[in-house]
């Protein structure tokens, strides 16, 4: 027999000399690995097959809860937390099997301390995500938000508690938990509010950005707070031990400032820029990791304060933040971290309620702790003058609660603040206010008209020299040169100037908040360093251009499926006629297309379909980078092609190129295929197309580097053949992204490989196009008016 003894929970329990008790369980033998069952050995006996078991049933079922509740928009906390109650004694725990085979008491050590290296780390992490920096850029609506709600709360609390307080607890713990209680409703945890508002799409939105700033407030009173009541939890404690408590962890947060974050940054200087941190430091970081949690909880405060202050030490993003949450996050939020909803689901049991009435006025004070939160908020937004949408969408976002939450329950629960009845309490609302606040906010926050303009952005209905604003997006060197060559070709001069917003897209990774920083003279921001060239490269062809084109780069650092969210809000600001972004594949060594990071492909078509304006995407093959700027005179250094089958798509594409032809470097060739049937079929936005088509002859008799071939063929087999004819005598092929021709449905109704260049971009994007290195522009105009286009016609 081995026997274990513990401070709690046992089955027998001694009294000894000097007050100390000492409990004692006894079980069956255990190792770790089990001989198997051929040869009469019970795997439940050994721990690490246990583990594997609660690993695989814990998985299975919070990812089923996912499934499940994804209609119903409930984040990830959640399902996590839904799934640590179902293994509970609320749910499966009641049957005694499952309790005393899978999650028996034996077992639950393991487990339990893999869930604490679990919530060591995942503080860790977010610590490293956090930007101490947003403080600073905090506005004053932030700080008042923060504020409002936080005192707003405690008088609730304090209000419901001087009134039905006294049915709830007795005197000796009321005070100190309700107190406790207050500060904990108060606050909104930064680690909780942030991945709740990524998965609801909302981070790089106003108000996601107000939220982070609120919660990053809240956070700091939060742990101040936290802090100091560790140090009074004992209530016999002398003051002179509760001043070294304090002067131990400043002392530690002294040396994590000034030792620990100088390392981090000479790693930071020390690693090339544009590469990851060796591995070679990661190891050491992890284990101080381990080494701050053991000597925050020595002083008296707990392992996740340790870990916290030395998350916010490392610098945020990359590379140094970027690569501790690339090689960790996965892992520990997918193995280690449930095991932190595991155990402190075992203690929640929905059914073994003292007194109902009771639980009814602790649900009743924790809800108007959630009020009071709502409302201070509410208040505060208004008081700004923000829509009621947004603010009671903030209010409920600022009553957000998760995993910090739990920990924090799960930890009162040990040092006897509470029983296991208020613990499930606690848990309980906790799932409930956020299960429900988050589809509210989805709903709240749902508008698809938010980018829609309320008049034409596109180049067709553009003034005569009014002044073509283009946005166009970057997402590594490789796109520079190509997106020169074709703001070059655009004719930028002072009778036709033109203003380009180059937007540097940049992963969200390392860091928490999203980032949208405007690069100016005055301004560089110390994140992301190595993009330096980018932003050099374009203000120097600036510089080049004499002033006749205006550049204005940022960089964005956001996640890729809402990075759309800002390209499209900063067009709407701008009144932009066109972006430009680059294709997610591009040409290799090998000459293949292949995609370089397929992360990026979610991008693309997210900014056709929310884009209020008109939407290139260029297909970069290799030859328009390598157009020289001058061929010299009577020369052409671009040599450009339409392929115009009709539709407003190519009517943009065709005035979009008409403006290039005006360029005394390049020449435009537009082919117009119709079909025979087409050309006595007079079909709607007919006239449209030969009226832009009609221009277009008009100015090409006046400009010999404009040339128009009009073929009427009988097939589809036909078309391909001609198109295949062309040649490789073009840098830039331009075409439509929808047309509207029979010939599309006859010839390209197979060609469905990426959806967002079209059926006929797609082809042309394609090695079967002429000899593989001619660069591609699918142009697709505004279609969120295109409808007024047609009735204006």
């Amino acid at each position: 027999m081995v026997i274990g003894m513990t401070s709690h929970g046992a089955n027998s329990v001694f009294n000894l000399q000097n007050n100390i008790t000492l409990s004692l369980q006894c079980f069956p033998r255990s190792t770790f690995y089990s001989v198997g069952v051929y040869y009469g050995d019970n795997p439940f006996y050994h721990s690490v097959p246990l583990f594997c078991l609660q690993v695989s049933i814990m998985f299975i079922i919070t990812r089923s809860l996912r499934f499940l509740l994804k209609p119903l928009r409930q984040p990830a906390v959640v399902c996590e937390i839904l799934g640590a109650i179902i293994i509970g004694p609320s749910f499966l725990g009641r049957n005694k099997m499952f309790s005393t085979i899978v999650f028996s008491r034996r077992g639950n050590y393991l487990m339990q301390t893999v869930a604490s290296i679990g919530s060591i780390y995942y503080l860790f992490l977010n610590g490293v995500k956090q930007d101490m920096g947003m403080i600073k850029q905090t506005g004053r609506m932030a700080f008042v938000i923060a504020i409002s709600g936080f005192f707003l709360t405690l008088i609730s609390i304090e209000f419901s508690v001087f009134f039905f307080g006294k049915f709830v607890m007795n005197n000796i713990t009321r005070k100190q938990f309700f107190a406790s209680l207050a500060i904990s409703l108060s606050i909104t945890n930064f680690p909780v509010v942030n991945p709740i508002l990524a998965e609801l799409n909302l981070l790089n939105s106003d108000l996601g950005r107000l939220a982070l700033s609120s919660a990053l407030v809240t956070d700091i009173v939060a742990w101040v707070s936290f802090i100091f009541f560790e140090g009074l939890k004992d209530t016999s404690v002398q003051n002179i031990k509760f001043m070294w408590y304090l002067i131990s962890i400043a002392l530690l947060i002294i040396f994590i400032v000034s030792v620990i974050r100088p390392v981090m940054r000479w790693i930071v200087r020390k690693t090339p820029k544009g590469k990851p941190v060796d591995k070679v430091y990661i190891g050491p970081i992890l284990l101080l990791v381990m080494v701050m949690a053991f000597l925050s909880d020595m002083f008296g405060a707990t392992t996740a304060d340790g870990a916290l202050f030395m998350g916010m030490a490392v610098p945020d993003g990359p590379p140094l933040g970027a690569t501790l949450v690339k090689n960790m996050e996965i892992l520990n939020n997918n193995l280690f971290l449930p095991f932190c909803y595991g155990k402190s689901g075992l203690k929640i049991d929905l059914f073994t309620m003292a007194s109902w009435t009771k639980w009814g006025i602790m649900q009743m004070i924790i809800l108007n702790g959630y009020i009071g939160k709502l409302v201070g908020t509410v208040l505060a937004c208004r008081y700004y003058k923000l829509p009621w949408n947004e603010s009671i969408s903030l209010g409920l976002i600022m009553n957000f609660k998760g995993v910090v939450e739990m920990i924090t329950y799960y930890h009162w629960m040990r040092g006897k603040l509470i029983d296991e009845q208020v613990f499930s309490t606690l848990m309980f609302s906790t799932v409930m206010v956020t299960g429900i606040s988050s589809p509210l906010v989805s709903i709240l926050m749902r508008n698809p008209r938010r980018f829609m303009a309320y008049n034409r952005r596109t180049i067709e209905h553009l003034k005569p020299h009014a002044e073509l604003g283009i946005l166009t997006c970057i997402h590594d060197e490789e796109n520079v040169p190509t997106i020169i060559k074709v703001l070059e070709a655009s004719n930028s001069t002072k009778e036709n100037p033109i203003c380009v917003y180059v937007i540097q897209l940049v992963e969200l990774v390392g860091r928490a908040s999203p980032m949208f920083i405007a690069h100016t003279s005055e301004r560089r921001p110390s994140y992301p360093t190595e993009k330096y060239p980018i932003v050099n490269a374009f203000l120097s062809y600036e510089q080049h251009k004499g002033g006749n084109i205006c550049i204005q780069p940022f960089t964005l650092v956001s996640p890729y499926k809402t990075m759309h969210e800002d390209i499209c809000k900063l067009a709407l600001d701008r009144k932009v006629s066109l972006i430009i972004t680059p294709f997610h594949k591009q040409l290799t060594i090998n000459g293949q297309m292949d995609a370089t990071n397929l992360a990026l492909q979610t991008v693309n078509p997210n900014i056709l379909d929310k884009a209020p304006c008109s939407v290139g995407i260029l297909v970069d093959r290799g030859r328009l980078s390598r157009v020289p700027f001058w061929a010299g005179p009577g020369q052409f250094s671009y040599k450009i092609a339409i392929i115009f089958l009709g539709g407003p798509d190519d009517r943009e594409a065709l005035a979009y190129a008409s403006r290039m032809a005006q360029h005394p470097e390049v020449s435009l060739t537009v082919v117009r295929f119709l079909m025979e049937e087409e050309v006595e079929d007079p079909k709607r936005g007919w006239q449209a197309d030969n009226y832009s088509v009609g221009e277009f002859r008009v100015k090409s008799t006046r400009n010999y580097g404009m040339i128009y071939r009009e073929n009427v063929v009988r097939d589809g087999e036909e078309m391909v053949s001609l198109l295949r004819s062309m040649g490789g005598g073009y840098d830039l092929v331009m075409t439509g992204r929808k047309q509207e021709s029979k010939l599309v449905l006859e010839v390209f109704s197979d060609w469905s490989e990426c959806p967002e260049l079209g059926v006929t971009g797609d082809f042309l994007a394609s090695p079967d196009f002429m000899d593989g290195m001619v660069s591609v522009l699918v142009v697709q105009q505004q279609i969120n008016m295109r409808t007024l286009v047609y009735k204006t016609e």
